[in-house]
């Protein structure tokens, strides 16, 4: 393995700071969420009928899951989720500057992953709050980290079909 600075690249200095401004931002609104709209019954309706903002904890992952809140299981989904920010922190050091959409992906998905792994260890549980619904479907509740995980996930499958594409033939 060579050294950012070996392959001519410089570190992914700017990119870490990025991922930090997610976390900040995500940190903030969950902060605001977190004083102005507790107790879970409190609900502000920005779009009545599609769009609240409402507070609610999820000690699970995506959709509830794994949510038995004994400590085990949150020690457990934290410890997961330092793992893949380390994974993807690791990954994101060794991209080479020029794969711009893939160190973006890992932006999100790193500041995605670092903000609602602070919310285990603050909280207990990620804090979520955005929440939307049509008539009678209704979409789980969620945060600003969980958007940039998902858009991270959705880029990173972006990159995968673009490397997936065949080169151009060279007729000789």
């Amino acid at each position: 393995m060579t050294t950012p600075s070996a392959r001519g690249a410089r570190p992914p200095y700017r990119d870490f700071l990025a991922a930090g401004g997610l976390v900040l931002l995500d940190q903030l609104s969950k902060w605001w969420v977190y004083w102005a709209l507790r107790p879970e019954d409190t609900v502000v309706r920005v779009l009545p009928g599609f769009f609240h903002l409402r507070y609610a904890e999820n000690p699970g992952i995506a959709f509830s899951l794994f949510d038995s809140g004994t400590p085990t299981m949150r020690l457990t989904l934290l410890a997961i989720a330092l793992c893949a920010a380390l994974g993807v922190g690791l990954y994101l050091w060794w991209t080479p500057g020029e794969r711009r959409l893939l160190r973006l992906t890992l932006v999100c998905l790193l500041g995605g992953i670092v903000g609602n792994a602070v919310d285990r260890v603050v909280h207990g549980a990620v804090v979520d709050f955005l929440d939307f619904h049509w008539g009678s479907w209704h979409f789980p509740t969620f945060n600003l980290a969980d958007s940039c995980i998902t858009l991270g996930a959705i880029l990173l499958a972006l990159d995968t079909l673009r490397d997936l594409r065949p080169a151009p033939r060279m007729d000789t």
